[in-house]
C-alpha cells in the first residue's frame, strides 16, 4: 500500500473512532407514559447511529408483598429517568453462581432513528421483541446484541421476566396459579403497546420471537387469550408449549417438594406461599433439582419450574394442555416463522453432556424405556412405555445404544426434546391458519459454534450467530448467513414475508409451508431449500403422539 493510501486509511479509521466515542457521548431523551426517559446515541457494529434506552422498569418490582403476585403496572415517575445501562437480571444460578435481583422487571429499546416533531404513523417502524431462553430458570435481556437488527432498520425490544420457582410457583389453586413469569411477558408487551411510538416504533406492527424458553414463550402467547392482539408475527426457534421441557404436569407437587426439602410442610397453598415468603432469593434458586421426583430424575432433559396449567379465573393465561389447545385448533393465529438446529441436543453426548460417559449411555440403554417414557405427552403410563420401546426400535433397530451410536442418540434426543414439538406446531398452525407459516433448519457449523467441526448446529447456535458474531470477517460464511439470517427475520417483521424479493444476499425464495408443499429454508453456507424437514423421522412422531 502507498503512504498516501495509508495516510487515508488512518484518517478513514481516525473518523470512525472519534464518530463512534462522539455518537456514545451524546443523550437523548424521550416522553413515555409513565415518565421521562434518558437514553444514549451509540453506534452500531457497522456504525449506525443507534437510539439506546436500557434498563426501563416496565411493572413495579415484585418484591415484598407483590411477591408470587401478577406484574402491577410502573407506577409513573417524576423528572428524567435515566436509562443508560441494563437493569439486574432475575435471580438465577448458573455455573454454580447466584446472580440477579428480585427487582428485575425491566426492558431494553434500541432504536435506529426516534421521531420528529413532524412525522406522523407512517413513520414509525416494524419492532421486533426478544424473550430468551434458559429453561425458565436463567437468562437476561441483554444477552442479546441488536446491532444486526437495528442496521436493518427495526427497533428491537428485549425484556427480563421472573424465572424459576419466583416466575413458576403454581399452587393449582386461586392463591397462586401458575405462570407469573409469562404474565410478565405479557405486561412487558402491552407496555410496548402503550409506548414503543415514543422510540419510533409502530405498536402495530410488533413481532415477537425467542430461542428455547423464549420460543416455548412465543407459543404460548400464541395459545393465550391475555396476548391477544399484542403483536403482528412470531418466530418460535428451538421451542413451543409442545416441547417435552417446557410445560409442568406436576408443578405443584415439585413446589412441596421443595418446601419440604427447606424443611417446611406445608398445611395447605397459604401456608405454602407463605413459607417461600420468608426464604431469600439465594437459596429459592439454589438446589432446585431437590423438587423433582425420583420419576422426574430420569428425564434426559428437565425444566424445574415451567409453565402450567392454571384453575379458570379472569386473568388466567392458560387453562388447558398445550396438545389438547393445539389439536382443538383454531387459536389465536398469526404469520408465523419456527425451526430448529439439526442437532439440537449435540451436547448431551459430548464432553460432559448426560450421555458423554460409557456409564450414563449404559444407564441409557439398561432404562430407554422408563427414561424416554418421563417425556412422552400421553396419557397412562402403559401406552408411555409402548411409545418408548416403539422409539428404541425406530431409532436403534437392532444395533445398541452405545458411544459408538452417538450420532443416533443425540438425533433420537433432539427429535423428542425440540424438533418434533417444533414440528408438530409447524403442521398444526398451517392446517388452521389463514395466515403464512414458514419453516427452518439452521444447520451451520462454524469457527463460532459451540463444537467447530461436529456433524450438525447444536442448541442455540443459531442465537450465537444472531447476536454474538461481531467477530467473524465480513465476507467469512458465517457473517454472511447472519446478515442473511436477520435480514429476513427482520422483513418477516415489516411485511410478513422474510423473502419479498430475491437478491444478491438473499438468495433462495423462502416459500410458505403447507400440508401440500411441506416447503422450508435451510440456514447454511448457502442458503438452500427443501421439502418434508426430518423426514421420515417426523412422519413416526406424528404418528405416535397426539
Amino acid at each position: 500500500m502507498s503512504s498516501t493510501g495509508t495516510v487515508h486509511l488512518v484518517a478513514t479509521l481516525y473518523f470512525c473512532l472519534v464518530s463512534a466515542a462522539v455518537l456514545a457521548q451524546e443523550y437523548v431523551t424521550v416522553e413515555t407514559a409513565v415518565g421521562s426517559l434518558r437514553g444514549s446515541v451509540r453506534a452500531t457494529y457497522t456504525n449506525k447511529p443507534m437510539y439506546s434506552f436500557e434498563g426501563i422498569p416496565y411493572a413495579e418490582p415484585p418484591v415484598d408483598d407483590l411477591r408470587f403476585q401478577p406484574p402491577v403496572s410502573k407506577e409513573p415517575w417524576s423528572g428524567v429517568r435515566d436509562a443508560l445501562q441494563p437493569g439486574s437480571s432475575c435471580p438465577q444460578y448458573v455455573n454454580n453462581v447466584v446472580s440477579g435481583d428480585e427487582d428485575c422487571l425491566f426492558l431494553n429499546v434500541y432504536s435506529p432513528s426516534l421521531p420528529g416533531p413532524n412525522d406522523g404513523p407512517d413513520s414509525l417502524k416494524a419492532v421486533m421483541v426478544w424473550i430468551h431462553g434458559g429453561c425458565f430458570r436463567e437468562g437476561r435481556s441483554d444477552t442479546a446484541t441488536p446491532h444486526y437488527f437495528v442496521d436493518n432498520d427495526v427497533v428491537f425490544v428485549s425484556i427480563n421476566y421472573r424465572l424459576g420457582l419466583l416466575g413458576f410457583l403454581s399452587t393449582g389453586d386461586d392463591v397462586v396459579p401458575g405462570n407469573l413469569g409469562l404474565k410478565d411477558q405479557t405486561a412487558a408487551l402491552r407496555w410496548v403497546q402503550r409506548n414503543i411510538p415514543a422510540f419510533g416504533g409502530h405498536p402495530r406492527k410488533v413481532t415477537i420471537f425467542g430461542e428455547s424458553a423464549g420460543g416455548a414463550s412465543i407459543h404460548y402467547h400464541i395459545l393465550s387469550p391475555l396476548s391477544n392482539y399484542l403483536y403482528k408475527n412470531a418466530i418460535a426457534m428451538s421451542g413451543t408449549a409442545l416441547s417435552p421441557w417446557a410445560f409442568s404436569r406436576n408443578a405443584t407437587d415439585r413446589a412441596i417438594r421443595f418446601a419440604e426439602y427447606l424443611g417446611h410442610t406445608a398445611k395447605d397453598s397459604n401456608d405454602l406461599v407463605e413459607f417461600f415468603k420468608t426464604v431469600d432469593a439465594k437459596t429459592l434458586v439454589t438446589n432446585i433439582d431437590n423438587a423433582l421426583s425420583d420419576e422426574d430424575r430420569l428425564s434426559l432433559f428437565t425444566c424445574v419450574w415451567a409453565p402450567s396449567v392454571e384453575p379458570k379465573h379472569e386473568s388466567a393465561f392458560l387453562t388447558e394442555e398445550p396438545w389438547k389447545l393445539v389439536a382443538r385448533g383454531p387459536y389465536s393465529l398469526v404469520p408465523f416463522l419456527a425451526g430448529s438446529t439439526d442437532l439440537e441436543q449435540l451436547a448431551q453426548t459430548q464432553p460432559g453432556g448426560v450421555l458423554s460417559t460409557e456409564e450414563q449411555v449404559s444407564n441409557l440403554k439398561e432404562n430407554f424405556d422408563e427414561i424416554v417414557a418421563c417425556d412422552v405427552r400421553l396419557p397412562t403410563r402403559e401406552e408411555q412405555l409402548d411409545a418408548a420401546r416403539r422409539v428404541r426400535q425406530f431409532y436403534f433397530n437392532e444395533s445398541d445404544v452405545s458411544p459408538q451410536n452417538n450420532y443416533t442418540t443425540a438425533l433420537f434426543d433432539s427429535h423428542l426434546f425440540f424438533v418434533e414439538g417444533v414440528d408438530a406446531v409447524v403442521r398444526s398452525t398451517a392446517r388452521y391458519s389463514t395466515h403464512p407459516v414458514y419453516y427452518y433448519q439452521f444447520a451451520y457449523n462454524g469457527p463460532i459454534s459451540q463444537f467447530p467441526g461436529a456433524p450438525g448446529a447444536a442448541h442455540a447456535d443459531d442465537v450465537t450467530y444472531l447476536f454474538l458474531s461481531s467477530s467473524l470477517e465480513p465476507d467469512a460464511d458465517g457473517a454472511v448467513l447472519r446478515d442473511q439470517m436477520t435480514a429476513m427475520f427482520a422483513n418477516f417483521a415489516k411485511t410478513g414475508d422474510p423473502t419479498p424479493e430475491v437478491n444478491s444476499l438473499l438468495t433462495e425464495k423462502w416459500l410458505p409451508y403447507n400440508e401440500t408443499s411441506p416447503f422450508y429454508l435451510r440456514l447454511s453456507a448457502p442458503l438452500s431449500t427443501g421439502m418434508d424437514m426430518f423426514e421420515p423421522y417426523m412422519s413416526f412422531w406424528h404418528d405416535l403422539l397426539p
